[in-house]
């Protein structure tokens, strides 16, 4: 998690009043398993992501900053309507163009992923 995505929850998590031991409880995990994602031990799933907001009452980009130029390109408030479909309209082949990216570097990571394990079974 970067910094930035770090430093928003904790603030956000403060200005509620909640503890990390609360936090933990709302999402139905240990108190040690939240420090870690809030500290960035440990990586912070989409879906955990949305959980903590939806605890936190906030959008998730309240909360979450982007790593690695991906960026969160769906984005419904409560009535179901779509917000900031302007910035998604204006920005939409470079929204594109970095999933694109992002696709490829994890299609490399998994090739290389499955080289280790094909390396580990010869192995044992």
């Amino acid at each position: 998690m970067e910094k930035a995505s770090k430093q928003k929850l904790i603030a956000k998590r403060k200005a509620q009043g909640l503890s990390q031991a609360e936090m933990a409880y709302k999402l139905n995990m240990e108190q040690s398993q939240y420090s870690r994602r809030e500290t960035g031990e440990t990586k912070i799933t989409l879906e955990e992501w949305e959980q903590m907001a939806k605890l936190l009452d906030c959008q998730i980009e309240g909360i979450y900053e982007p790593n690695e130029k991906v960026y969160i390109i769906k984005n419904e408030n409560t009535s179901g309507n779509f917000g900031n479909h302007n910035i998604c309209q204006n920005h939409s082949e470079f929204a594109l163009d970095t999933m694109k990216k992002y696709i490829e570097k994890l299609e490399q990571e998994n090739k290389a992923l499955k080289k280790e394990i094909k390396r580990l079974k010869k192995s044992n």
